[in-house]
């Protein structure tokens, strides 16, 4: 396994933190050290500084690089391809021009047609009545068909 750099805490210099732990670490060791003055570095947050250090630091931070080379991707020096422009697509179909449909009810259609259908969570007088409705309805659909 290969071994990883530690890093000090900004906050405890007793702390050696791996640096892919560094993150995880500031939150915890950040609110045991509220009153101490720091800021983050806006490229990196694992760069805790003294806040008279820290315009030092954004003019001279190493991922300020690659946060440019982000924004202007124009200037980078590796020129990444663009994407190629989108043509806007053209539907060949309306659907606001088809006629109107009702929308499916599947509680209507179900007291219509003959299936058996159950009443769950009402009381039991409630689904008494409810069963009794139901053979009828059933009896008069069975007859009709």
């Amino acid at each position: 396994m290969e071994s990883e750099e530690y890093l000090q805490c900004p906050y405890d210099k007793a702390h050696q933190i791996s640096e892919s732990r560094m993150q995880v670490h500031l939150g915890p060791c950040r609110r045991n050290h509220a009153a101490v003055s720091k800021a983050p570095c806006p490229f990196n947050v694992t760069h805790i500084l003294n806040k008279p250090e820290l315009e030092f630091h954004v003019r001279s931070c190493p991922d300020r690089k690659a946060f440019e080379n982000f924004c202007n991707i124009d200037n980078a020096p590796t020129k990444a391809a663009k994407p190629p422009p989108v043509s806007e697509y053209q539907f060949p179909e309306n659907w606001d021009d088809e006629p109107r449909v009702n929308s499916y009810n599947p509680c209507e259609y179900a007291s219509e047609a003959p299936i058996l259908r159950s009443l769950n969570g009402a009381k039991p007088s409630d689904r008494k009545k409810f069963r009794q409705e139901e053979r009828l309805r059933l009896q008069v659909s069975l007859k009709v068909n």
